[in-house]
């Protein structure tokens, strides 16, 4: 190619581009530069942008966390989401719902656990739905490795054989997640079940695990802290000894301001009877796995009523 044609060739891509700028202009998409700076593509300063404001970020727990900091508590650390949160969930209400069938399994899991040592199960004399279950359980905990094996020897033995492994997370599981991630399934099903009743209209926040630091400077741990529309649950759960907790969480309860109905403890293994005769004892209502559903459900039920009552009572310019 010689050197007219290149000359002619670069006028006529030149020519394009004037024109196509020019079309832009015209069309508002494209603000005229300064020439100088337009080979470049370097903005004017007339076309810098404004600061943006610096946002605030809200709490992410906006009922919770000023609940909290009112009584000079302060939240140290929140367990982050985890991704196997939702196989967990599934694994404790599995238990949680059958523990009667799985309690003597769980036990000896429990027991063997911290060297990672075999167990069996015999399932001779039990129901039907008593071995099904027991073999749906540890056939799911092999699933995850939360047991290194498992074998179910049908008629005549009808024994669970299975060795337990010392993996952090099978051993927070047993060593009490479980419990405490059945009853927040509980309170999201009496939720769900309340909110229905009220046409939906019904907020829940909670905090499961957070670590916080108390007035007086102490650390605590609170298993489960639950806004419901605008009343407020403190959940402490115990699958082992409870005994040297009882009065240091009854003390807990009076720095909330939570009365009887709204500090709870969930208990495994204890009767109904003795249910009763800790919760005349202590400033909490003392529950087991079969109650809690039932006892959080009703005092949900009450409080929404008593709010509702109370916000039909106000005259209409005060309400908010």
């Amino acid at each position: 190619m010689n050197d007219s044609r290149i000359e002619h060739l670069l006028e006529r891509i030149a020519t394009a581009v004037e024109r196509l700028c020019a079309a832009m202009e015209q069309n508002g998409s494209l603000q005229p530069p300064d020439a100088a700076k337009c080979a470049v593509g370097v903005e004017s300063p007339t076309t810098t942008q404004r600061p943006k404001r610096l946002q605030v970020p809200a709490p992410s727990h906006p009922v919770l966390e000023p609940f909290l900091a009112d009584r000079g508590i302060r939240i140290k650390t929140i367990p982050e989401v985890d991704a196997a949160d939702e196989i967990i969930d599934s694994l404790s209400l599995f238990l949680g719902e059958r523990y009667d069938a799985l309690s003597s399994l769980l036990a000896k899991i429990k027991r063997a656990m911290q060297t990672g040592r075999a167990i069996t199960e015999s399932l001779k004399g039990r129901s039907q739905e008593e071995m099904s279950s027991a073999c749906q359980f540890c056939n799911r905990l092999y699933q995850i490795a939360f047991l290194e094996q498992y074998r179910y020897f049908r008629s005549p033995t009808y024994l669970i054989k299975a060795k337990t492994t010392t993996l952090p997370k099978a051993q927070r599981f047993f060593g009490g997640q479980w419990l405490e991630r059945f009853i927040l399934q509980k309170v999201k099903q009496v939720h769900a079940q309340v909110a229905s009743e009220v046409d939906g209209r019904l907020s829940l926040e909670y905090l499961i695990n957070p670590q916080i630091v108390l007035p007086n400077g102490d650390d605590f741990e609170l298993d489960l802290l639950v806004s419901v529309g605008r009343t407020l649950y403190w959940i402490e759960a115990k699958s082992g000894d409870y005994q040297q907790h009882v009065a240091k969480y009854s003390k807990f309860a009076r720095l909330l301001g939570l009365d009887y109905s709204h500090s709870l403890m969930v208990l495994t293994d204890v009767p109904d009877e003795r249910c009763d005769a800790l919760s005349s004892l202590f400033s909490m209502t003392v529950c087991n796995l079969r109650s809690f559903e039932e006892t959080l459900l009703a005092g949900l039920r009450r409080d929404t009523r008593h709010q509702s009552a109370a916000a039909d009572a106000l005259p209409p310019d005060a309400e908010c």
